[in-house]
């Protein structure tokens, strides 16, 4: 909307004439005239003073203009180059909060993406370990091995006296890890040590890594959708 069309749309409306609205906005009938036919250019106090006369103020009038029209036909006047020279800068730190949000959220997205198909943040596998019993420390790792410890060149009579021996100390310990220590280790424990080797291994529900991916491509999405949004309304230089 023009200047020339609201002020006669805002005159009208309040049932003024020219002659009482000129008189009410201290202003020549004849200036006001031009104004409502869009043939004059008028300064920001003219502008103020029509604004008063309807209990606004000069920016208030301008404002409810078509920002096309202000562009191209008020933005020569000081007082309203300075105010949108203030909206400008307002809605260009706008658009960068904007965009370093988008950003935020997507990088966010991507890192659960991440987290979700590594299965980072919850396992999907347990591993399951067994040990014989508890090695003295001066016996081998292997000390209840069922066949013969070619690691210290046993001989079969070693191997059969070994196994012998070895049965009252047998003590089955079983144990299962969310991380995979590969085919065997070894822990301190008291009176020696214990050798653990791998005996198999369960799959755990993945719902959770799913749930965490699902969660990450929806923020990418959500990203990708602020940066349409904000390159669609970014602030004209």
């Amino acid at each position: 909307m023009k200047l020339s069309e609201k002020i006669k749309l805002l005159r009208t409306s309040q049932q003024m004439t020219q002659p009482a609205l000129a008189s009410k906005a201290g202003i020549e009938q004849s200036y006001l005239s031009k104004l409502e036919n869009d043939k004059g250019s008028p300064s920001y106090d003219v502008i103020n003073k029509i604004a008063q006369a309807f209990d606004m103020t000069g920016m208030e009038l301008i404002n409810s203009l078509s920002q096309s029209y202000i562009e191209k036909n008020l933005s020569h006047i000081p007082e309203v180059a300075a105010e949108y020279t203030s909206v400008r800068n307002q809605r260009e730190k706008q658009f960068k909060r904007r965009f370093i949000l988008a950003s935020l959220v997507v990088v966010f997205g991507v890192g659960l993406v991440y987290l979700g198909s590594q299965g980072v943040l919850f396992d999907e596998k347990e591993y399951i370990y067994v040990s014989q019993g508890i090695i003295k420390q001066d016996e081998t790792p292997y000390q209840f091995n069922t066949s013969r410890i070619e690691e210290i060149a046993e001989t079969p009579d070693e191997a059969r006296t070994r196994r012998q021996s070895n049965r009252s100390r047998i003590d089955i310990k079983r144990i299962t890890l969310t991380e995979d220590n590969g085919y065997s280790f070894t822990a301190d424990v008291e009176g020696g040590k214990r050798y653990y080797e791998r005996s198999d291994y369960k799959k755990l529900s993945p719902l959770k890594n799913e749930l965490i991916t699902t969660l990450g491509v929806m923020l990418i999405v959500a990203g990708v959708f602020l940066f349409v949004f904000c390159f669609t309304y970014k602030p004209k230089t």
